[in-house]
């Protein structure tokens, strides 16, 4: 478990030196609900407000009106950090974002607090190490990309840390165990 921890201590001096360089402009404090129709995101304009690039951050309200999600716009794209909580107040998700494309870390959260899953994009698409965790905190998935294509050590375990499967893709071709399959009965 310390290798992950490391990994996350490294990825987030990272981040948070990419981040402070990059980050120039927040958007205004203007929150408009994602179900507002005057509110577009469109395929070549990004996101429109009342027929204008907006500025602002697109947000999902609960029953009572709780903020669950916020996401910030620049010029009609999306910028900087997003953030969303669980109805219950627990930290659900934060997402990085540059120029209107994921950049850097998308993290999720479990109500319980352990980690759901780390994912790393680099111009929109996924790129590293890739871990998606159990509710009870076990590793079950460790998936390394290249620029959107898997690339190195797949890996998936059950929820007890058996491993499951174990191979490496390398230049679109596999190796390894794709499936572990015990050939001894049950209780043995």
């Amino acid at each position: 478990m310390s290798r992950i921890v490391c990994l996350y201590v490294l990825v987030g001096i990272f981040l948070l030196a990419g981040c402070n360089q990059s980050a120039t402009k927040t958007p205004p404090l203007l929150y408009v609900d994602n179900i507002d129709t005057s509110l577009k995101q469109t395929a070549f304009d990004g996101w429109q407000y009342k027929h204008q690039p907006f500025n602002g951050y697109m947000v999902e309200r609960d029953r009572d009106r709780k903020i669950l999600y916020k996401l910030p716009i620049i010029d009609g794209h999306e910028q900087g950090l997003a953030l969303g909580w669980f109805n219950t107040g627990e930290k659900l998700m934060a997402r990085h974002f540059k120029d209107g494309m994921k950049q850097g870390l998308f993290e999720q959260w479990w109500p319980n607090g352990n980690y759901h899953y780390f994912f790393i994009y680099k111009k929109d698409v996924l790129n590293g190490r890739q871990l998606v965790f159990y509710p009870n905190g076990r590793l079950r998935q460790e998936s390394n990309y290249l620029m959107g294509n898997l690339e190195g050590i797949q890996r998936y375990w059950d929820i007890n840390g058996m491993l499951l499967s174990n191979y490496t893709i390398k230049n679109n071709k596999l190796y390894g165990i794709i499936k572990v399959k015990s050939c001894m009965p049950h209780g043995h």
